[in-house]
């Protein structure tokens, strides 16, 4: 099971694409928010004198329903579904609180990292905006929250993409537009390698992840050493690595890079005993080896990405961003600003041409 959220401002068409994504077949999860008003409306018009939990009457209440509805709504999700999706997530209470300046549920947090949610479409606002029953923010408030949404997402690090309105007219919209955008991007291949690699002082690094909900997952120290087969393996772009980080050894084998701006490539990852890695590194031609002090960081949006703070020695410091996705890595490039400091040269080579940061 994968879980891609749906999300943007009211009236940016979440319901009508949903709508289309669960016609092809995908299962679906309705807005929360949505289901719990029209239940607070219906009990207002049938018991005289209540006042429905509703954004407008009680905002801190009605956001403690939409999270309470949010979870049981996601618990409820088979495992087997394959690729879910779901309109707005656990993330969007947190956009609706800071609007209305109220203080979100401490708890939220752990929340959506437990969630572990694959990837966030951003829907673009749409030419037209409607008020109705549920839907009663007038225009001006409906892009602040538009806006603010963004922002959660961003600051809590998720991989976002986002969908355009696409061929529209004044008051239609092609949703099967749309729909196929969404579903070309969550086409994503298993057991690969995709990173990016920086030169540049850590405590830089630091000072940008602290305006971002990050969280430190520790300390490697690795030792890594690459074998070859007379320059086959690097002729063919393909990499045989043995790595002992904090007592575990693992064997790691890769195939060619499939990108121009970043690495993206095959990538088998096996845990090995001690004795057998031993053995191995007896018996193998080496072809360069380097040590390395990784502090390892992930955002809490997105539990498969790491920020990695690199240090090795004889070389300096480097940061390493690693994701699932391209666009994940050029959107921390971006948080952290670090296009600038971007190299293209790989660990292996660095040491093997003798490149040292301070001779330049």
């Amino acid at each position: 099971m994968e879980k891609y959220i749906l999300t943007g401002g009211p009236g940016t068409g979440k319901t009508a694409v949903l709508k289309g994504l669960s016609k092809q077949g995908f299962a679906t999860v309705p807005e929360a928010a949505r289901q719990i008003i029209l239940e607070e409306q219906q009990k207002e018009r049938i018991n005289s004198g209540y006042q429905g939990i509703l954004p407008q009457n009680n905002l801190s209440l009605f956001q403690n329903l939409v999270i309470g509805r949010q979870l049981e709504q996601e618990m409820k999700i088979p495992f087997s579904s394959g690729n879910v999706f779901l309109d707005r997530s656990l993330v969007d209470p947190i956009a609706y609180a800071e609007v209305g300046n109220i203080t979100p549920s401490s708890d939220l947090y752990q929340l959506i990292e437990e969630a572990e949610y694959k990837r966030m479409f951003f829907l673009e606002r749409l030419p037209f905006y409607e008020q109705d029953e549920e839907r009663k923010e007038d225009s001006g408030l409906a892009q602040r929250i538009h806006e603010k949404l963004y922002q959660v997402y961003d600051r809590l690090g998720f991989d976002i993409v986002t969908v355009p309105v696409g061929k529209s007219s004044e008051k239609e919209l092609n949703i099967e537009e749309r729909v196929k955008f969404i579903l070309s991007e969550t086409n994503s291949e298993k057991n690969r390698e995709i990173e990016k690699k920086y030169r540049v002082e850590h405590n830089r690094v630091r000072e940008m992840l602290e305006r971002y909900s990050v969280k430190y997952d520790g300390t490697d120290h690795e030792e890594n050493t690459l074998y070859d087969f007379r320059g086959i393996l690097k002729k063919a772009g393909c990499v045989f690595r043995i790595r002992e980080n904090n007592d575990k050894h693992i064997l790691t084998l890769k195939g060619p890079n499939k990108s121009r701006e970043m690495t993206n490539k095959t990538e088998y990852n096996l845990p090995i005993p001690k004795n057998v890695s031993k053995t191995l590194q007896m018996i193998l031609p080496e072809s360069v080896s380097y040590s390395k002090r990784r502090e390892n960081y992930h955002p809490l949006g997105d539990t498969r990405c790491t920020i990695s703070l690199d240090y090795l020695p004889g070389l300096g410091e480097y940061v390493e961003i690693e994701a699932g996705t391209e666009n994940q890595v050029l959107l921390w490039e971006r948080r952290l600003g670090l296009a600038e400091y971007a190299i293209k040269e790989s660990y292996p080579q660095l040491v093997g041409n003798g490149n040292n940061p301070n001779s330049r």
